[in-house]
This record gives structure tokens, C-alpha cells and sequence, in this order.
């Protein structure tokens, strides 16, 4: 058999996917059909006669073959027989019955030429003249280093924001929220993902991750040109998530707010709490970084950041700003707040409210005199406020609602969604305002009434998410089958029906146009 049929059988068995018996039958039943000696028919006999039932792994092994077969030739240790061709096979009287050539017998009915479609090119060229991964298997540190900066300074000059790079898998990148695969480089091995995720480590960090075998932090290769690193050890090897931080630190108007003089005025308090939540991946370290500038150019005080780990880095304007990153310069997000409030801060920002003791803490600073910006994971306004009060143990909920009561100044919930043409990102925004009802309402406890304030404040600058969705359709940015499915409100969704209805006719050329079955 041929090196790429030897490489998969190498994998298979190694894996424990099949037998070397089981591998050698298979060759024979070919060989006895006169197939010809093609590694996707032969993966194709393994899963039709159910040796093994990961289709996935089998179709990965597949392609592994083929790269390794093209940079290698044959294994080592050949299941089937070696460089030859010939099958190595035991006499079938030696094999056991479940691998007698029976069962193969559909083998035959398989075409002689059997073609997969080639794996897709991405859209636009996307990865074309990128460095080839592959080379990293041999590479010194240092020029393994150099490789994957190369790397990801490419997916930087094409706007990606996250770059994926593990043992066993293709690299891959995230373009306006969408996942591309990118083809044109080799599936990396094991030793190449381990010599590349590695590469720029410390030999501290490179001892807590073999302790740990996770690890977060920031890979800084100049102060504007920083990526966020998670790295962990996976089935197959070393993976590395790389989120890309934008080297530019964008105003509030530049963002795509709404009504941006409404965030603009959230830093002008002295004291108070202001919350920037939204999903993973949808822009809050970004809004949270034009927050920190604006502060710094307009104002005279200091500033601590509390960050796991510090992305963008902010120079000193006409403010003072100390930045800490847990793990490096603090232990916890919570260490780090009991100690800024005896280093005589003004704003204090905190990457991420984790616990109940950081959110005690947060929430009493704000109390005290001190403007606190801090990020949630959460979808809109009223599960914010629910996400902060239900940490709390019953007994000291009444308490922790009038403090957020009285310190909230504004939530800021945002998603980044993908435009109508596919070629960019829309931000989409739910604000709260702290005015006299809404503290009223955190107060009592019954959140379940800020999405009516909200919209009933729609005057003053609050807007509720799916108010900004219908924005952005009515102004062409989202398409009806992006914005409808997050549109629960009957009122916007009819006049998305019969906005749609009417360029439905006007494209049609008259209304007498058979209309879309919502009618």
C-alpha cells in the first residue's frame, strides 16, 4: 500500500481506532477488488463496514496522511508492509473470523476512482502568503517565536480578532464573528503547536503551565501591538487561543454608540458604579478602554486598573494611571481592590466582577467616593443588576440593594453583530441609566420592571437591546433575518413587516407581489 494508507494505519492503530489486524483486511479486501490504493477509500471501507464509527477523526486522519505522506514518505513502522507496497499481512487462516475477508465484500461495489472535492478557499484570499505554520516542528525558540508573530501580525492586517492554533487541526481565525478555516496551511503536529504556543513564554510562565497545564496572559510584542493569550493542553497537544487587542485606542463616537454624548457623560461622576456587560467577544474591553482614555484627557486624577490580564496599555495624559495585572503585580482582583482604596485613587476599573467579596468591595467603593467601572458577563440591564444582588446571601440582600441603589450611575449592554453584507460588525447597545425609578426599582428588588422604565426613557438616552437591533435594520446595517430572531416586542416587529413588505414590492416592481407568509 501506498505512504498515505500507511500513515493512516500508523495513526489509526496508534489511537487505538483500529487493529493492525483490522487495517491489514481491509488492505487485502482492496487489493483482492482491485481498488485502487487511495487513502479516502480506504477510509471509506473502515467506516462503511463500521470498524470504527468516529467520523470526524477518521476523515482528520485522513487528511494528516496525505500532509505527512507528501513531507515524510513512509512511517517508521509500517503496518502494512512498508515502502514496497506489498501488504504485510498474516495468512487470512491466521486471522481472527471478525476480520476474515468476508465482510468486506462491499468493497467491491466501490468505484475505481473515487475524487473528494478539495478542501474550500477562503473568501478573498484570506491566509494567502501567510508563513506556513508547518515549519515550526524544527524551528529554535526563537525563530518559532518569530513565526507565529509573523503569523499574527497577518491576521491583524486583515481584521481578524481571534487566532486559533492547536495540535491536530488546521490553524483558524475569527472574521467578523464568523470562523475561517485556513486551508492553505498543513494540519500542525503536536511538536509544532507545542514549539509555537510555547515560544514566547517566560521560564515562569512555561513552569505554571506545565503545572497547570492552563494558562492566561498577554503576549506584549510592542505596547500597541498586544494579544491575549489562553493556552491549555488538549487531547491531541498544546492549543493557543490568541484574542487580538486593537493597538488604536478608539473614541466613544468611534465605537457607533447611539447617543455617544449620553456614555461620555457617565465619566464626568465622581463617585458611583458603571457597568459595560455583554457576551464574550462583543467589544467590552474596547469600550471599557475608550472610557479609561477619555477620563485621562479630560480630567486631573488617578486612575487604578485591575486587569487579568492588562490589554491595552494607557500612558499617563492628565491623569496618572497604575496599572496591575493579577497574577504579576496582585494575587486577586479582590486583593487588588482592598489595596487601592489606600492608594488614593479617583476611578478605580476592574477588569471582570468574578465574586461576591470583589463585588462587596466595588460596590462599597463606589459608596465611599470613588468611581468604579467594572465588566459582567451579562445579556442586558435587569440580569446585570439580578447577577450582582443574587451573590449576596439572603440576609444581606436588602443592604446590597440600597447601596446599588444609590452608587449606580449607568449599564452599558452591548453585542456586536454581524452587518447585512457580511464585511463588517454592527454594535447593538442597551443603556440604564440611574435616574430616581430605576433606583427605586434595584431598591425593591423587582428588577423585572427596568425593561419597561427603559423604554419609557427612551427621551433621556436609555434604549433597550432590541430598540437598537430595529435601529440598525431601519438604517440598513441588519438585514430582516438578522434582526427579527432578536426582536420580541409585537409593535417593532410590525413595523419591520411592513417595512420589509414594502421593499419587497418596490424590488418586484408593484405591491400585486405574492408577500412573505408572515401575512
Amino acid at each position: 500500500m501506498n505512504a498515505e494508507i500507511e500513515w493512516f494505519c500508523h495513526h489509526a492503530v496508534r489511537e487505538e481506532l483500529l487493529s493492525a489486524e483490522q487495517c491489514r483486511a481491509v488492505a487485502d479486501a482492496m487489493a483482492e477488488a482491485g481498488v485502487e490504493e487511495d487513502v479516502r477509500i480506504f477510509a471509506d471501507a473502515v467506516l462503511d463496514n463500521e470498524l470504527c464509527t468516529d467520523t470526524e477523526r477518521i476523515q482528520k486522519l485522513v487528511e494528516m496522511a496525505s500532509e505527512e505522506s507528501r513531507l515524510l514518505g513512509f512511517p517508521k513502522d509500517c503496518v502494512l508492509g512498508g515502502a514496497a507496497g506489498t501488504v504485510g499481512a498474516a495468512p487470512a487462516a491466521d486471522l481472527p473470523a471478525a476480520t476474515e475477508p468476508e465482510p468486506f465484500e462491499r468493497v467491491e461495489a466501490l468505484p475505481i476512482e473515487v475524487e473528494e472535492p478539495e478542501l474550500p478557499v477562503e473568501d478573498g484570499g484570506l491566509g494567502r502568503g501567510w508563513p506556513d505554520l508547518g515549519l515550526a516542528e524544527t524551528l529554535p525558540r526563537e525563530e518559532a517565536r518569530g513565526l507565529l508573530t509573523q503569523f499574527l501580525e497577518a491576521a491583524r492586517g486583515v481584521g481578524c480578532s481571534d487566532v486559533h492554533i492547536s495540535a491536530g487541526a488546521r490553524p483558524f481565525v475569527r472574521l467578523n464573528k464568523a470562523i475561517h478555516v485556513l486551508t492553505r496551511q498543513p494540519v500542525i503536529t503536536a511538536a509544532a503547536a507545542e514549539n509555537l504556543n510555547l515560544a514566547p513564554l517566560s521560564s515562569g510562565l512555561r513552569e505554571d503551565f506545565e503545572k497547570t497545564h492552563d494558562l492566561d496572559w498577554c503576549y506584549a510584542v510592542k505596547d500597541n501591538e498586544r494579544y491575549r493569550v489562553n493556552l491549555m493542553l488538549q487531547r491531541l497537544g498544546v492549543a493557543g487561543s490568541y484574542r487580538i487587542i486593537d493597538g488604536r485606542i478608539r473614541s466613544i463616537r468611534e465605537l457607533g454608540f447611539p447617543d455617544p454624548e449620553i456614555i461620555e457623560k457617565l465619566t464626568t461622576y465622581h463617585q458611583g458604579l458603571i457597568l459595560v456587560t455583554g457576551p464574550a467577544g462583543c467589544g467590552k474591553s474596547t469600550t471599557l478602554a475608550a472610557l479609561i482614555d477619555l477620563i485621562n484627557r479630560n480630567r486631573k486624577d488617578h486612575i487604578i486598573t485591575i486587569e487579568d490580564p492588562i490589554e491595552v496599555v494607557h500612558r499617563p495624559k492628565s491623569c496618572n494611571v497604575t496599572q496591575r495585572e493579577i497574577g504579576r503585580h496582585t494575587r486577586s482582583f479582590s486583593n487588588a481592590l482592598r489595596a487601592a482604596l489606600r492608594e488614593d485613587p479617583d476611578i478605580i476599573v476592574i477588569g471582570e466582577l468574578r465574586d461576591l467579596e470583589t463585588i462587596e468591595m466595588a460596590i462599597r467603593a463606589a459608596e465611599t467616593g470613588h468611581l468604579v467601572i467594572g465588566t459582567l458577563h451579562t445579556g442586558d440591564a435587569s440580569s446585570t443588576m439580578d447577577r450582582i444582588l443574587d451573590v449576596f446571601p439572603p440576609g444581606q440582600q436588602a443592604q446590597v440593594r440600597s447601596m446599588a441603589a444609590e452608587s449606580l450611575k449607568g449599564v452599558i449592554c452591548q453585542q456586536l453583530l454581524p452587518n447585512k453584507d457580511g464585511d463588517g460588525l454592527a454594535l447593538a447597545v442597551e443603556i440604564m441609566l440611574g435616574t430616581l425609578a430605576v433606583s427605586n426599582i434595584i431598591r425593591e428588588g423587582d428588577t423585572f420592571q427596568l425593561p419597561s422604565v427603559i423604554q419609557t426613557s427612551y427621551n433621556i438616552g436609555m434604549r433597550l437591546l432590541e430598540q437598537s437591533v430595529f435601529d440598525l435594520y431601519e438604517k440598513g446595517q441588519l438585514s430582516y433575518e438578522q434582526a427579527s430572531p432578536k426582536i420580541r416586542n409585537p409593535d417593532l416587529l410590525h413595523q419591520m413587516q411592513a417595512s420589509e413588505a414594502r421593499r419587497m414590492a418596490a424590488e418586484q416592481g408593484g405591491p400585486e407581489k405574492k408577500k412573505r407568509r408572515w401575512f
